[in-house]
């Protein structure tokens, strides 16, 4: 198997490349093939193929020709090409989301519509996601569709339940929401969206009170990691955290430190290594969507290869840099002047 693609400060990071997995259950209306990554050479593949030499969907960056070339091939046998512009750069990260429809595929690259796939062999055909080539692989995902919400999401400890509401992922966002460089998509509203996948369903824990009782939930947090929190902030709030800790104790390294703080409209960003803080990093709460006490939240927290992100409502409001390595983050605390109702891995 290939080495690991993606480096930052002397660490692995990403996916190995050639990167293949299994299409589980099989391809159907709504089911999303989400890639991110940064191309690095000439050309690079995601193909949607079978273990008999056919190809459903083979999408191909060429830079050399800038040009983005769309195909599929029966027993080895490749078809008519379909050309587009090329909507990446080389050098520049991308995320891609392919879409099955009843007809194809509908394709987004960085959260805009690109182009239609006309479906030339059965969907249902596709049994692996292959993406290879001169490309550094962050994350590869296939998100089920057709299936009412169960979508298989890992939970965090616990048997996994259905929210009443989508909480704020990519697949269950409102269509119209302006997301500005982000993991998700805005499809035209003719498409159906799947529900969104189950989360871990937590009871709610009483956080208010300045330092708050803290909660720990183990989960493993690794580059493509989302993690997902719901809640409510309370009304008289001064501030609250979220730590992604690497352990399962309050005063064990913190990789990231999130802490909206009411009392000066102030988002702090920070890590903690053995024992001692780093530097702070300050930022105005966003005046897009202010965070205010007695509001409902969704929070979701991607780890990418260089960053954290930080999006509440669908909105990124928040990035960190990260100063400890990812991969090694054991348990997610909150505590605080929040309520905490659900929390989900994927």
């Amino acid at each position: 198997m290939a080495g690991y693609q993606n480096y930052y400060g002397g660490q692995n990071y990403g996916l190995p490349i050639p990167y293949t997995t299994t299409i589980s259950p099989a391809l159907s209306h709504g089911t999303q093939i989400h890639v991110s990554g940064t191309p690095t050479g000439n050309r690079f593949e995601v193909n949607l193929k079978n273990y008999q030499e056919d190809t459903v969907l083979h999408f191909n960056p060429r830079f050399e020709d800038n040009a983005l070339v769309l195909n599929s091939a029966q027993r080895g046998s490749w078809g008519q090409e379909e050309r587009h512009g090329l909507p990446m750069q080389r050098g520049v990260r991308f995320t891609l989301v392919i879409m099955v429809t009843h007809h194809g595929f509908s394709i987004a690259v960085n959260n805009s519509h690109l182009c239609e796939f006309h479906q030339r062999l059965p969907m249902h055909s596709a049994q692996l996601l292959e993406i290879k080539g001169d490309v550094n692989l962050e994350s590869a995902q296939v998100y089920s569709g057709g299936m009412g919400g169960s979508m298989g999401m890992p939970g965090m400890g616990g048997p996994m339940g259905m929210p009443p509401m989508g909480m704020g992922m990519p697949f269950s966002q409102p269509r119209s929401t302006p997301f500005g460089g982000g993991d998700a998509v805005n499809f035209p509203s003719s498409y159906n969206y799947p529900s969104a996948p189950p989360v871990d369903v937590l009871p709610s824990y009483p956080m208010g009170g300045g330092s708050g009782v803290p909660s720990i939930q183990s989960c493993q947090i690794h580059v493509g990691s989302r993690i997902f929190v719901r809640g409510h902030i309370h009304p008289n709030a001064n501030r609250f955290e979220l730590n992604f800790l690497q352990g399962y104790n309050d005063g064990d390294d913190v990789a990231f430190h999130f802490n909206p703080r009411f009392d000066t409209r102030t988002i702090v960003k920070n890590h903690r290594q053995r024992g001692a803080w780093g530097s702070e990093e300050n930022q105005p709460f966003p005046s897009h969507m202010p965070l205010m006490p007695g509001a409902m939240i969704d929070l979701q927290v991607t780890c990418q290869a260089d960053r954290y992100t930080v999006y509440m409502n669908n909105h990124l409001i928040a990035e960190y840099r990260h100063k400890i390595p990812a991969g090694f983050v054991r348990a997610i605390q909150y505590k605080g002047d929040i309520t905490v109702t659900s929390v989900g891995q994927l």
